[in-house]
């Protein structure tokens, strides 16, 4: 079992209720506020299995080198586009399992959810043998990968109702993970329960791999909020019942 080096939250117990006004003021002031929490999350989201590109991270905001987080920043780009494929395959099984979906065919899996991105999706990098490798890379900081993919949304959705006054690119999810740590760890939470509590009948096992999976600390000091449920649509149903047994793709 993986523990995450982070240090808790000061004080109190971290309880978050009003989330539209820590979102707004948090962005539109750009406000770094817990950066020995929020520096080494994004380094276990980039890199949750390596170690170098982790230390790099850290060393270079220690120093405030500013040359040094620039050059490793760059290497985000890429890397959150992997995210939004992570966070798919979450919200997906996710879904599936809420909606109790296909249990004669042993309930939600990666494969599924691997099926149901590749069926649908038109852009590059959504295909299943892409979208295994990615899963496979980032697998052990999935809950926190879809918690700032979803906190990202979330401030989405309130800048399109109520503009905030910034540019696209300052919703990304490091970006989340850097400003709003609290807000996104709060989400992890929730997402580590269901990912290591979640069996199905067909496996036998989690979602998450209990020993390699990067847990947040019983200390963090933070309350969890639930991952909100989607509804799997018909042409999803249509998609999962044509998926024949045998032809699901390689874990591994």
């Amino acid at each position: 079992m993986r523990n995450m080096k982070i240090r808790g939250f000061p004080g109190a117990k971290v309880r978050l209720t009003d989330l539209g006004w820590l979102i707004k003021v948090r962005l539109t002031k750009e406000l770094v506020l817990w950066p020995d929490q929020a520096v080494p999350l994004v380094g276990y989201m980039a890199w949750p299995n390596e170690a170098e590109m982790r230390a790099r991270w850290l060393d270079a905001h220690r120093c405030h080198d500013q040359a040094a987080i620039n050059a490793v920043a760059k290497k985000l780009k890429i890397i959150q586009q992997h995210w939004a494929r992570v966070a798919d395959i979450v919200h997906l099984h996710h879904d599936l399992a809420r909606g109790s979906h296909q249990p004669r065919r042993g309930g939600p899996s990666v494969g599924k959810a691997i099926a149901l991105i590749d069926a649908k999706a038109r852009s590059k990098g959504t295909g299943a043998a892409k979208l295994w490798d990615i899963w496979k890379r980032y697998k052990d900081a999935a809950h926190l990968i879809t918690a700032a993919v979803l906190v990202s949304a979330e401030a989405q959705t309130r800048n399109r109702k109520e503009p905030f006054g910034i540019r696209l690119h300052q919703f990304q999810p490091y970006r989340m993970a850097l400003l709003m740590p609290e807000l996104v760890i709060s989400v992890a939470l929730a997402i580590e329960k269901y990912g290591l509590e979640f069996v199905t009948h067909s496996t036998a096992e989690p979602l998450f791999d209990p020993q390699s999976l990067w847990r947040i600390p019983a200390d963090i000091n933070v309350a969890p909020i639930s991952l909100p449920v989607r509804k799997i649509t018909i042409g999803d149903v249509v998609v999962l019942n044509a998926r024949r047994a045998g032809n699901r793709g390689l874990a591994n």
